[in-house]
């Protein structure tokens, strides 16, 4: 969950998932994680952040003894404690201190004792934020964080990742809980995949994903019939991803912007052996050569031959010895788009010298192809 109202973004991950309500018989316990994360583009200073879990016995509370609840974080400079009523307070050991962008911290509230109702449950927030943020100044972040809480005979439980956060092209493992028998399938982006066959003999789910690129949603269904009736039983989840792909339409920016990547000289030098790339990313080649005696030229070529489409060349000579930047005519200027295949070829009949630098589009390279 996201607000506009913070500068931080918040996400609750529980195990069991959902959450299972208990009997008298059978009392439930359960863990909830509660990651905190700058999104943004600049450091957050924060102050005290409050987690209110609603207490009571009905479907919109979650326990009723929040006393049993054991809090922590996975950073040793940030605290959490129970201040009483089932409201956890989450605070760094310095007041202001900055959250780097991309940065996370996650909260746990352990031995959580759920009670006996079935229903929705809405975790409230509330921050402080910066240097002097006390108790006293905490602002209520809108909307919340809903937990389900489930029936304890449920076909379908403990939907979740093995990580809520991976690297570019990462992956993850979904693991579940589930009666044996009826279909299950699972959707993530586009995709969907019945998922039986990774389903063992205890209704043990276990799937790897493929490598994501960006923030993906997670959902399985399980369908059955239950007294002549169609059932479907589905969970959710969601994983982010460090650095993703972005695929936007317009975009306005208010801030500065970077394209290129660093730069790196490729070919060039005053030999006439070819030289050849392959490209990680789109970008652009620009390039001279200069002949060292008039009239007598050097020339130089460059060959792009982009993913499914045919070779194109670009191609200038140089007559003047002067070269350089005082002879347009012997420069270049080459688009490369991402995984093209790219040849270099310099020859002159007398001496030459020639540069060609690579400008990327971001962080890719331009590296020769595997031998």
């Amino acid at each position: 969950m996201t607000s506009a109202a913070t500068t931080l973004s918040y996400s609750v991950h529980t195990s069991p998932a959902p959450l299972r309500v208990g009997t008298e018989e059978s009392p439930a316990h359960a863990t909830v994680r509660i990651a905190l994360t700058n999104s943004g583009p600049d450091p957050v200073p924060c102050g005290t952040i409050a987690f209110t879990l609603p207490v009571g016995s009905g479907p919109e509370a979650l326990t009723a003894a929040p006393d049993t609840i054991k809090a922590s974080t996975d950073d040793a400079g940030w605290s959490a404690e129970h201040r009483g009523d089932g409201v956890f307070l989450v605070r760094p050991a310095a007041d202001g201190t900055e959250l780097k962008p991309g940065a996370r911290v996650v909260v746990t509230l352990a031995d959580v004792t759920v009670n006996h109702a079935v229903g929705a449950v809405t975790l409230g927030i509330s921050e402080s934020g910066g240097t002097g943020g006390g108790t006293a100044s905490l602002r209520r972040v809108p909307g919340g964080l809903r937990l389900a809480k489930a029936s304890p005979t449920a076909m379908l439980e403990d939907f979740r990742p093995d990580q809520v956060d991976v690297p570019n092209g990462g992956t993850v493992k979904l693991t579940w809980k589930c009666e044996v028998g009826p279909d299950y399938e699972l959707f993530y982006g586009d995709q969907r995949c019945l998922v039986n066959d990774w389903i063992d003999d205890d209704g043990n789910g276990e799937w790897i994903s493929p490598g994501l690129t960006s923030a993906t949603a997670f959902m399985i269904l399980g369908s059955t019939v239950r007294d002549g009736i169609p059932v479907t039983y589905g969970l959710t989840t969601a994983v982010t991803v460090d650095v993703p792909d972005l695929e936007v339409g317009d975009l306005d920016v208010n801030g500065s912007v970077r394209l290129f990547g660093r730069a790196a000289e490729i070919a060039g030098g005053t030999e006439s052996s070819p030289a050849e790339y392959e490209a990680d990313t789109d970008g652009v080649i620009t390039g001279y050569i200069k002949t060292t005696q008039d009239q007598v030229p050097a020339e130089l070529k460059v060959f792009v031959t982009p993913p499914g489409l045919r070779r194109q060349q670009f191609a200038t000579q140089s007559w003047d010895a002067r070269g350089g930047t005082l002879n347009q005519e012997a420069s270049l200027f080459v688009p490369v788009p991402k995984g093209s295949r790219v040849r270099v070829v310099q020859k002159g009949d007398t001496n030459f010298s020639a540069a060609l630098t690579w400008f990327p589009f971001g962080a890719g390279s331009l590296t020769p192809p595997p031998q």
